[in-house]
């Protein structure tokens, strides 16, 4: 039986891929998140391709970052973190437009500063940052050098020295009380800064995975 099986199943057969954990997307894949409305609307009951498996390395680990593009033009960051738990991070990058909107340039500068107070708050709340937002954040990593590559080195790592294929920065963190919400600034080296509002949820937010044609 095993003969004749082996017999009339194509040479070119090969097992489906699956995706069970979020350390194992890669480029061409899709993430349906949930419908809890604790997820930001652009996030909630969506699909997103994976378009781009980018990695940061700073002194003590390195991360992925998973480039998401959903039916909209705004790309979401996804990572995810392994202490006692697991959590997602989820980002949306914002322009200094939409920065000047829900904070206080100046206060919102003084975190570049070392001998300021770290405190930033929120002095308004758009609609369409709705679950994306704490009232108040505090500032917990000030100017942490990183490398960003635009290549993902999984199944190994990325090189214990900086290449010319890395790209260094300065990384700023800020997060609420609860840790639930963090604001993440990188400062490149043209001086160039990208702000991120990120939340950190529960794996459990990610309902499904599907592997890409790749």
């Amino acid at each position: 039986m095993g003969f004749f099986k082996s017999l009339f199943s194509s040479a070119n057969d090969k097992p489906l891929r699956k995706v069970e954990h979020v350390s194992q997307l890669q480029k061409g894949d899709a993430v349906e998140f949930s419908d809890t409305f604790a997820l930001p609307e652009l996030l909630r009951k969506q699909t997103f391709v994976v378009e781009d498996v980018n990695t940061y390395q700073f002194e003590h680990k390195a991360n992925n970052e998973f480039v998401l593009q959903g039916t909209t033009s705004e790309k979401v960051y996804l990572s995810y973190e392994k202490d006692d738990e697991e959590w997602l991070n989820i980002s949306l990058k914002i322009n200094r437009e939409q920065v000047a909107i829900l904070f206080n340039l100046e206060q919102f500068a003084a975190m570049f500063e070392e001998g300021s107070a770290g405190e930033l708050n929120l002095i308004e709340q758009p609609n369409q940052f709705d679950n994306w937002l704490a009232p108040i954040y505090f500032r917990h990593s000030f100017a942490a050098t990183g490398f960003f590559y635009n290549k993902d080195f999984r199944p190994g790592k990325p090189p214990s020295y900086q290449d010319d294929a890395s790209l260094e920065l300065n990384y700023f963190g800020l997060s609420s009380a609860d840790e639930k919400y963090s604001v993440e600034m990188e400062v490149w080296p043209d001086g160039d800064t990208d702000v991120m509002l990120t939340i950190h949820r529960p794996m459990s937010d990610v309902i499904a995975m599907y592997p890409g044609e790749a």
